[in-house]
């Protein structure tokens, strides 16, 4: 095997390490050190000799040593461990570097025990030296990895000792080998006492950093500590052999022990969660509580949705209709009876449906239990149903006809709760997988959305249809576009000029707004449903604001008091905000407000009655002058004209530049304006954008005007040329005194 291979292998490996796994290799590679620990230790008392007959005759081999042994317990217990430190370092970091070295220290210590004859007092004296020197630089190196900051004082102290013990072992091997006669047992007592001073060292650092770890480092200290006394006294003939490999091994294990800490305490971690895991498996009833609907019992949406994944995963089935179905009425129950009651009658509901199509086999199955939950529960009160289309013989469309009629006809004719009844009637939209979207959330979607289209023609059921998401789409781009273009000012603020018939004198002017959009200038009219769904009505509106009251200052500047007016065609505009921006600009600029014209449209009006009752309240409190535009005298619009809220009305006469003599239309028009000329009502006819329409108002006796027959919209930036223009046009209308005070 190459090296790329064989890298390959290890990672392959270490993917499939979970913590199961790795709490099952670590019990079986320490159970075999146990069985290997135990017949190494019962080696000791085993007998020297073993005999054995081979051919009849008596052959006598030598039994393993005592020393033997421990080697292949040092063996079994180092491998396996150095094995499994490999395998997590990037779980739990660890300097295994240091492993390798002390086994391989270890193993020389006992080896020049037991084999060497020559040079076995240095060769021994140089192992355990490397050993003790390895357990503090592993100990050193363990430490700063998983607790110490890098940058810290302790950090400094540990580098130090490092380099101390390097240098202090280099020196004393050298000096027993190459200076033989300098006496080696006073240099080991040197050498000791350094170490175990280090040793305290470290000890009395970390018990101001990390005490929880002292007790560990303690008895390290003390098993390394032993074993140097042992060893000193064994060189003296003092000490039997199997003391002086007790306390090696002992030595060696408690190095593995604390360097390996970390390695111990994750692992007993990753027992303890896989313990907590398996205590944690849920019931059937939290299962099933989790997966369905808690007021129908029916699987839920995401159950549905897993469902569907994985039946077409296993079948390979990407071909289904999903139906959903929506109570048309049940909003009614809701009213009445509250969402406690109501669920009640939904659960009877859901009941009736899914018995109704239990026995359909081409019906997907959304349960893993259940083979008759062929219904399932969507969000809001929608339920939903997938058919399999490679499992019927029809078409599509006649099949899904005949699903939606089932499904109604299941309905009893009046469901009850106690005294309240009520029959429900249902709306079907039906997506195809393969048509309508590239996930099932998509086509669920689609399907609901063609559920609203049912409702909107009163139809059983309808099919999505694609334009519907292009338009949704464009008109997503429609608010991007407009979003954008009101915050770099890109729609246009015009003004329109109110003319007197009589002598062209100019009464006003009305603002305009216009949007270039996909070649065309847009009014007002056309994006204010734009404007509020991408939630830049009321930016838009400050900036017409904003505008009204420069165009106040140059018309004061030009000597011409007139008011200005501006439109407010959204009822996400009735909100007090948009009064006191009124009164900041009011203080800006310093203008009065009765120069400025709020003219709300009267279907606003309509739609919210209080607020527009609150903020015309506001802005009279201001001396804001206020106008009903589109005036159709509705009572709502006269109950604000009898309270004296409103100071003028806007009668559309856009019906007139179309009409004929004696059409309904002019009737209606001039019925307005008779009404507006009774109640003495000062009224302003808007749109007259033609000849004809200019003539039809003069003579029903209109006065003030506004359209393009009379003067187009002009730029603020034009308004001086604009009124030099009018007024040499028309002498009679060159009259700038004002009764006002601007």
């Amino acid at each position: 095997m190459d090296l790329l291979s064989g890298r390959s292998v290890y990672q392959r490996l270490v993917a499939k390490l979970t913590p199961a796994s790795l709490v099952s290799l670590c019990c079986q590679l320490w159970s075999m050190l146990f069985v290997m620990g135990l017949l190494s230790f019962s080696a000791s008392a085993s007998i020297p000799l073993l005999a054995t007959e081979v051919d009849g005759a008596s052959v006598i081999s030598h039994s393993f040593t005592f020393i033997d042994f421990n080697i292949a317990f040092v063996l079994g217990l180092s491998l396996p461990m150095l094995l499994v430190v490999l395998l997590v370092r990037r779980l739990v970091p660890n300097p295994w570097w240091y492993f390798s070295a002390l086994m391989l220290s270890a193993l020389g210590f006992l080896y020049s025990l037991n084999y060497l004859t020559d040079n076995q007092a240095p060769a021994v004296l140089s192992f355990a030296i490397t050993s003790i020197a390895l357990v503090y630089l592993w100990s050193f190196a363990s430490t700063n990895m998983l607790f110490v900051d890098h940058e810290s004082e302790y950090f400094a102290h540990v580098k130090l000792g490092e380099k101390v013990l390097i240098a202090a072992s280099v020196i004393y091997i050298g000096t027993i080998w190459l200076i033989p006669s300098i006496d080696a047992y006073i240099g080991w007592l040197a050498f000791v006492a350094l170490v175990l001073f280090t040793g305290a060292v470290q000890i009395a650092m970390m018990a101001k950093i990390a005490p929880e770890h002292v007790i560990r480092l303690v008895g390290q200290w003390l098993l390394v500590g032993m074993f140097c006394g042992v060893i000193f006294f064994y060189l003296h003939a003092q000490v039997e052999l199997e003391w002086l490999v007790i306390s090696f091994v002992l030595s060696f294990c408690g190095a593995l022990i604390n360097s390996n800490w970390e390695l111990v305490q994750r692992i007993y971690q990753l027992i303890s969660e896989q313990k907590e895991v398996n205590a944690k498996q849920l019931t059937d009833e939290q299962i099933f509580s989790f997966t369905h609907d808690p007021a129908t019992n029916l699987p839920s949406y995401q159950q549905a949705i897993l469902r569907f994944e994985q039946l077409s995963f296993q079948n390979q089935l990407t071909d289904f209709a999903v139906v959903v179905v929506k109570p048309k009425n049940f909003t009614d129950v809701n009213r009445v009876l509250g969402h406690q009651n109501s669920d009640l009658l939904l659960l009877q509901l859901a009941y009736c449906l899914k018995r109704e199509v239990a026995e359909l086999n081409y019906l997907m199955n959304f349960d893993f239990s259940d083979i008759n939950a062929k219904l399932a529960r969507l969000p809001s009160l929608h339920f939903m149903l997938a058919v399999d289309l490679n499992k019927i013989t029809h078409s599509k469309e006649i099949v899904v006809d005949e699903l939606c009629r089932r499904l109604a006809g299941a309905v009893p004719p009046a469901m009850s709760f106690k005294s309240f009844s009520l029959r429900f009637e249902l709306a079907c939209g039906v997506a195809y997988t393969n048509e309508h979207g590239q996930t099932l959330a998509e086509v669920i979607a689609h399907a609901g959305d063609a559920v609203m289209e049912a409702q909107r023609r009163n139809a059983l059921w309808v099919e999505f249809d694609a334009q519907v998401a292009l338009h949704s789409d464009q008109q997503l781009q429609r608010m991007e576009h407009l979003k954008l273009d009101i915050q770099q000012d890109k729609v246009q603020c015009q003004l329109l000029p109110q003319i007197d018939l009589g002598n062209h004198q100019i009464r006003g002017f009305s603002q305009v707004a216009t949007w270039y959009y996909n070649g065309e200038n847009l009014p007002l009219e056309e994006f204010i449903d734009v404007a509020e769904q991408s939630g830049e009505i009321f930016t838009l509106s400050k900036k017409m604001i904003v505008h009204a009251f420069k165009a106040l200052f140059e018309l004061k500047k030009l000597n011409i008091y007139q008011p200005i007016g501006i439109p407010v065609l959204s009822e996400k505009l009735l909100e007090p905000d948009l009064a006191e921006f009124i009164e900041q600009q009011i203080a800006t600029y310093n203008i009065s407000a009765k120069y400025l014209v709020i003219q709300m449209s009267e279907p606003v009006m309509q739609a919210a009655c209080e607020q527009a009752k609150n903020l015309i309240d506001q802005l009279k409190a201001l001396e804001v002058k206020i106008c009903i535009a589109d005036f159709d005298g509705s009572y709502e619009s006269l109950r604000y004209i009898r309270k004296l809220s409103v100071d003028q009305v806007n009668i559309s006469c856009e019906p007139l530049c179309l009409a004929e003599a004696g059409s309904a239309e002019k009737a209606i028009v001039n019925s307005l304006v008779s009404l507006a000329r009774t109640m003495k009502l000062s009224f302003v006819g808007s749109h007259v954008n033609s000849k004809q329409g200019l003539e039809h108002y003069r003579a029903m006796g209109g006065q003030a005007v506004e359209g393009d027959a009379m003067s187009p919209p002009i730029q603020l930036a034009d308004i001086a040329t604009w009124t030099e223009t009018w007024f040499k046009r028309y002498p009679s209308a060159h009259t700038r005194n004002s009764t006002l005070n601007m």
